[in-house]
């Protein structure tokens, strides 16, 4: 004899699921507030920006914002956000694949507290890291160039790559690889034929990831680089728009909407290797 669920267990069933549903609407819309008052904002005059009681929408819509970013200085900070960004990126996915790779396969004393010292120094105060940098990249002459930058974030992203690719590389059987060593591979080898290869998504989620925390980067910019022909895209809209006493908020919003759209663009089409990346060795 089967027994039918009561009308009001089901009842109760339907009011969580809708009061889950409400509540998960309600913080979506609160998280995507600030985004909507930035793109409505890119869209009104500056003497409209700061009416009482605000404009939800503009009634003096222009793209007149828009038009004024195209010039040649907006395009020498997006060619050095982009060789900065893509460098770091590069470099940092590349370094921690190698120490990845190490940890994983290699045996040795404190492996683990190795790992929860790169763990542990993603949270480090980033200031705190930069003065030693600086004076590094002072007695090496590397200040106001893209090495600077580059070297910088490559730093920052190295501890998050090597997290990453370890627990990639770790759901990896060894059997191949210890085929290819038999066979008479080097160990490097078989990290870049064999193991590299296998694990393409979290390579993807590592690069990707590196590169969204360099293009928004904004303390390195402002402390390691002075010339305007080195700024990125962060420090070049801080200096350029915020003045003493006042700023041109909506060309900045402007600008900052099409800053933003190239990372969204860039997540909207990995998005399938980042969430692998971000689930990594999550089913272990």
């Amino acid at each position: 004899m089967s027994i039918k669920p009561s009308s009001t267990a089901f009842s109760y069933r339907k009011i969580n699921a809708l009061a889950a549903y409400t509540i998960a609407i309600a913080a979506f819309a609160f998280l995507l507030l600030p985004v909507y008052w930035l793109v409505v904002t890119s869209f009104k005059p500056i003497e409209d920006v700061f009416v009482v009681p605000p404009e939800m929408w503009p009634h003096n819509f222009t793209f007149k914002n828009y038009v004024n970013q195209f010039d040649l200085r907006l395009i020498q900070m997006f060619q050095n956000s982009l060789i900065v960004s893509g460098a770091a990126a590069i470099l940092s996915t590349f370094a921690g694949s190698l120490c990845a790779y190490a940890i994983s396969r290699f045996y040795f004393r404190f492996k683990s507290i190795l790992l929860l010292f790169f763990l542990a120094s993603m949270a480090f105060p980033v200031p705190m890291l930069m003065i030693t940098m600086y004076s590094t990249f002072h007695q090496l002459g590397l200040l106001d160039t893209y090495w600077a930058l580059i070297l910088g974030n490559t730093a920052m992203g190295l501890p998050l790559s090597v997290w990453l690719m370890t627990n990639f590389i770790d759901q990896i059987p060894i059997d191949m690889e210890e085929a290819a060593l038999l066979d008479g591979a080097s160990p490097f080898s078989v990290l870049m034929h064999i193991v590299l290869p296998m694990v393409r998504p979290g390579l993807a989620a590592s690069g990707i990831f590196v590169f969204v925390t360099s293009w928004n980067e904004l303390l390195m910019g402002l402390t390691f680089v002075s010339s305007p022909e080195v700024r990125t895209l962060p420090a070049g809209i801080t200096l350029a728009f915020l003045g003493e006493f006042e700023g041109d908020w909506s060309e900045m919003m402007a600008l900052a909407v099409m800053v933003t759209l190239p990372v969204f663009l860039l997540f909207m089409i990995m998005q399938k290797s980042i969430l692998k990346g971000m689930t990594a060795g999550a089913l272990k």
